[in-house]
């Protein structure tokens, strides 16, 4: 979409910009950056002066793909469903999606998931909110809760899993081990059946501790990986379910604040209803 603005005032480009279209700030100055605008016909590519008279063009791409699936909002946190394959921060992340349509204020993450698992993930809108949220998310005061599927169905309907992982940084994959290593570290998850689905199953998943790729790994080492997941999982299934990312999405999200500005906030959760069936071929 074409934007054409006609500028009446001596003023920076990105307010000219701000003032004519429904851009926030982070949009505009990506926008400028990225060469797609126009002064009387030169295409420029930082902020700078326009003049009385001067003409701007700003191309504007589809906005549908910035779209986001906000859960929860008040005036100090937001809280999104992140779909598969996309990172929560960097070029093209959730997070730049966010900004690009408020208008308001910045979102900034207080965590993350990884690029191909679904779900919640928590923003701060001000920069208390951000200092409390991220001590809360540090201290384990925010409890979160996963739904999967994996392939198999467990041998006990709920267990609190114990053991130990390594990561290995080189190789973006991390190794558990039931018994101590040097190097691994102590991991701690639980799962509860769902629902059992032919040769698949539905678990609820909590974590104790929070480790990289910790509930894949941890599944996948008792033999119960999870549908779709590349690095743990078992391709020839996912294949046959047609199934190119790994089935993991984190549903709930409760927070605990005894005092502070988010005190409002405790024991409340914040729930995402997803069926994560639609997500692969019946078979």
């Amino acid at each position: 979409m074409l934007k054409e603005i006609q500028i009446q005032n001596k003023q920076l480009l990105s307010d000219a910009i701000g003032e004519n279209t429904d851009l926030g700030y982070y949009r505009i100055q990506k926008v400028i950056k990225s060469k797609s605008v126009k002064i009387n016909g030169v295409r420029v590519g930082t902020d700078m002066n326009v003049n009385p008279g001067d003409t701007v063009y700003v191309y504007l791409a589809d906005r549908e793909k910035d779209s986001v699936e906000v859960v929860y909002r008040d005036d100090n946190i937001l809280v999104v469903n992140k779909s598969a394959g996309i990172e929560v921060q960097g070029e093209e992340s959730l997070t730049e999606r966010i900004n690009n349509i408020l208008t308001d204020t910045t979102a900034v993450p207080v965590h993350r998931l990884d690029r191909n698992t679904m779900g919640l993930v928590v923003f701060a809108l001000n920069k208390t909110a951000e200092t409390e949220l991220l001590a809360s998310f540090k201290d384990r005061d925010i409890d979160k809760t996963y739904q999967c599927v994996v392939v198999g169905a467990p041998q006990k309907p709920n267990a609190k899993l114990k053991a130990f992982l390594f990561k290995d940084a080189k190789k973006s994959l991390v190794y558990v081990s039931d018994s101590p290593k040097k190097g691994y570290l102590p991991i701690e998850t639980h799962y509860t059946m769902l629902k059992r689905l032919g040769e698949l199953s539905l678990l609820e998943v909590k974590l104790i501790t929070g480790r990289t790729h910790q509930i894949r790994a941890h599944l996948a080492h008792i033999r119960l990986p999870i549908l779709g997941d590349g690095k743990y999982g078992i391709n020839k299934v996912n294949r046959r379910f047609r199934v190119k990312t790994q089935l993991l999405c984190c549903t709930r999200v409760t927070f605990h604040f005894q005092q502070g500005a988010l005190k409002y906030l405790d024991g409340k959760s914040v729930v995402l209803n997803i069926d994560l069936s639609q997500y692969y071929k019946k078979q």
